[in-house]
Formats: C-alpha cells, sequence, structure tokens
C-alpha cells in the first residue's frame, strides 16, 4: 500500500481536500461543511457559495 499526501487547495477561504477515490471535501476549520464531491470544480464552487471566510481564522 501505497501513502498518498492529500492534495488541499483553499478558495474562498475554505480547504478543499481530496482523498483517495477520487473524493473532494469541503472544510471550515475541522468542520466538513456539505457532502464529499466526486469532482474539485464541484466542490470549489460549493465553498465559493458559501459565504467568504476569513483564512486566519
Amino acid at each position: 500500500m501505497v501513502w498518498k499526501t492529500p492534495k488541499t487547495e483553499y478558495v474562498n477561504g475554505y480547504k478543499i481536500v481530496e482523498f483517495d477515490g477520487p473524493n473532494f471535501k469541503v472544510y471550515e476549520g475541522d468542520r466538513q461543511r456539505g457532502d464529499d464531491f466526486p469532482y474539485s470544480g464541484e466542490a470549489a464552487a460549493y465553498a465559493r457559495s458559501l459565504p467568504k471566510r476569513d483564512p486566519a481564522r
């Protein structure tokens, strides 16, 4: 089994993390927002639909 580091991207102050599958999750801090998304574009669109978040929090 190969260890793969999840890819992370920030959109609108929310963290989007890619897991195996591919499976994309949107996080606000440690809390997941919404469902799992099959495409990064869908996760990014969902993050853009949320209120803008200060990334320093």
